[in-house]
């Protein structure tokens, strides 16, 4: 298959999107990326490692006034000049590295709008992974040792919050299925059977 394609997943919480993007990055021998964008991206810029985490998508995400107005306040410091942080700054940065390690190799990407930061990407398919509310709560209440019911809690707060990040960075509907090339219950085969239903459409695509 020819090499340098690229592989995005967007998925809810608990639907078992990450190991899915594992076993594609395993059966289809390309690199794998999710949190390593935030190591990456603090080493290329110089930036605290804590300061990407605290912009992450998953993490609490406030809109102050529009584009040039996002921020986070690090560390409980006082806002000023020199301690806060515009999130499109690094959601730039992020981004301008995602597109580089397209370039390099074939990748898998998890969350961070990579559908829409890659775009332009020649050969590039664009997956959202849904899945069943009761797989996803006995997913996240086992995985991290919870009540179903603070699972569910974790559940509507995750998905809210990666919904604001992407609608906000992409001007886009997060789980609207024009934004991708493919929607898939996970519910439906299972985690291996998903990801295999991917590879398969991958293969055909990009063969």
């Amino acid at each position: 298959m020819n090499k340098k394609f690229a592989i995005t997943i967007a998925r809810q919480y608990g639907s078992g999107g990450f190991l899915i993007g594992k076993k594609l990055s395993k059966d289809l021998n390309t690199a794998f990326y999710d949190k390593e964008l935030i190591k990456i991206a603090s080493e290329k810029s110089g930036l605290e490692k804590e300061l990407f985490e605290a912009s992450d998508e998953k993490k609490h995400f406030w809109l102050f006034g529009g584009l040039h107005g996002l921020f986070v306040n690090f560390f409980g410091l006082e806002q000023s000049d020199n301690n806060l942080i515009l999130n499109d700054s690094l959601f730039k940065i992020q981004s301008d590295i995602i597109k580089q390690l397209a370039r390099k190799e074939s990748s898998v990407f998890i969350g961070r709008c990579a559908n829409y930061v890659l775009r332009n990407h020649p050969k590039c398919i664009n997956v959202f992974i849904c899945a069943d509310i009761e797989d996803r709560i006995e997913r996240i209440s086992l995985y991290k040792n919870i009540t179903e019911n603070k699972a569910l809690e974790e559940i509507e707060r995750s998905d809210r919050e990666r919904s604001k990040y992407y609608n906000y960075y992409t001007g886009k509907v997060w789980e609207e299925a024009i934004s991708y090339h493919l929607c898939i219950n996970s519910s439906v085969l299972g985690i291996d059977k998903t990801a295999e239903f991917i590879r398969t459409l991958v293969e055909k695509k990009f063969k």
